[in-house]
């Protein structure tokens, strides 16, 4: 990304409308990590993951700041295959100017809401929506799929 960057500023093909409010590039500041994640299923019907599992939401318990952070790292892989949250790893938040949080794989709660919710979401919607989340989540989601995890 670094050298994307910087070749397309070589080439002057980078001007103030191209530029989110922190000057970074928008062609990767207008994606969030939790876009292309493949943990967005167990986020929406808030189902929590284990610390390396390869199911569940990295957001609910373990700090993801993926919901938080402007960056295309699920959209644009790791040699083409892997990134942080799909290799069970919760999203630091590493392209963010307020990094490090030092809240790593931990999820600050007040009365078991996150402190910090997904940008754009305003408290009461999320706590509404969490509730019907929880009570609609399918059953498939709530049992490990893979084997040999309980």
């Amino acid at each position: 990304w670094v050298v994307d960057t910087l070749m397309a500023l070589a080439a002057g093909l980078l001007g103030g409308a191209d530029l989110d409010a922190l000057q970074r590039p928008r062609f990767y500041a207008d994606h969030l990590v939790h876009h292309g994640c493949t943990r967005n299923e167990y986020f929406e019907y808030k189902v929590a993951a284990d610390f390396g599992q390869k199911e569940g939401c990295l957001f609910v318990d373990l700090g993801c700041r993926g919901p938080l952070t402007h960056s295309p790292c699920n959209r644009i892989l790791w040699n083409r295959q892997s990134s942080k949250t799909r290799a069970g790893v919760p999203c630091f938040g590493c392209t963010e100017p307020d990094f490090p949080t030092f809240d790593f794989f931990t999820t600050k709660k007040h009365m078991g809401i996150p402190e910090e919710l997904p940008l754009g979401m305003p408290r009461a919607r999320y706590i509404a929506l969490a509730g019907v989340a929880k009570s609609a989540c399918p059953s498939r989601l709530k049992r490990k799929q893979i084997e040999g995890r309980g």
